[in-house]
């Protein structure tokens, strides 16, 4: 037996530094519900977290503005509904207007309509914002996190053809034909919008499952761990007590 080096309390004590650092890892995983929270415990995987942290955040400001971009198109569809109906009306208008049977001032009358509502559609349409930018313009709205292909654009553009009393039904087809094809384009383009964003959210809920996977802990795993951890410990300082008690009989020796 020697006194000089005590190997088993040596050990003991090692090992009970080993099992204390071992527990306090634990520790603070269970208490931040974190596998990596510093680099020293995964440098590769926490690179990796971060990165999907940050797709899933470009992601979701993307999803965002899709979801802008589809209130944008919401008001222009609006606007250039109620312009349609006036347009009907003015077609109506002039049907009448065309009619033999009218007598100058009835004429007149009509005409002064046709003029009227010409001027509230064009009221209409520079009305038509979405915070100060018009909504009768080319849009283009980013839904994705990629530089290339990551974005949508609807032509929303809409010139008025200016119907007055000396406009014909053929004036009045033309001003309709317009306006519906510039409906036609909202509604594709909103259509394109809905898709998009069901797609990014539905890439968020899968982006942020691969980053819970790297950098969240798993709570029952790690209680078992902290659990052994502690037994360990525990075991370790018993070990250390019996390994000095066994220095202390070398003083029976020598009585």
């Amino acid at each position: 037996m020697r006194i000089n080096t005590n190997v088993g309390a040596i050990t003991a004590s090692k090992n009970i530094f080993v099992n204390n650092m071992a527990t306090e890892n634990s520790m603070r995983k269970l208490s931040s519900g974190l596998k990596i929270s510093r680099a020293a415990d995964d440098a590769a995987g926490l690179s990796i977290a971060n990165k999907l942290r940050t797709q899933s955040r470009s992601l979701t400001q993307a999803a965002s503005n899709a979801e802008q971009g589809n209130a944008m198109l919401q008001i222009a569809e609006g606007a250039a509904s109620t312009i349609q109906r006036i347009i009907e009306r003015q077609k109506e208008l002039i049907t009448q207007k065309e009619s033999t049977g009218n007598n100058s001032t009835v004429s007149a009358t009509l005409g002064t309509e046709i003029a009227t509502l010409q001027t509230e559609s064009a009221r209409i349409l520079a009305d038509a914002d979405f915070q100060g930018a018009s909504v009768f313009a080319s849009l283009t709205f980013q839904v994705s996190d990629s530089a290339t292909n990551g974005t949508v654009t609807v032509n929303a553009a809409l010139t008025l053809t200016t119907l007055s009393a000396s406009s014909t039904l053929a004036n009045a087809d033309t001003a309709l034909d317009s306006v519906n094809a510039v409906l036609a384009t909202i509604g594709a383009g909103q259509n394109v919008l809905d898709y998009t964003v069901q797609n990014l959210k539905s890439a968020v809920v899968n982006v942020r499952a691969a980053e819970s996977t790297i950098r969240d802990v798993d709570m029952a795993e790690e209680m078992a761990n902290f659990t052994k951890n502690n037994i360990l410990t525990q075991a370790a300082q018993a070990m250390l007590s019996q390994a000095n008690q066994g220095s202390q009989s070398v003083l029976q020796l020598l009585r």
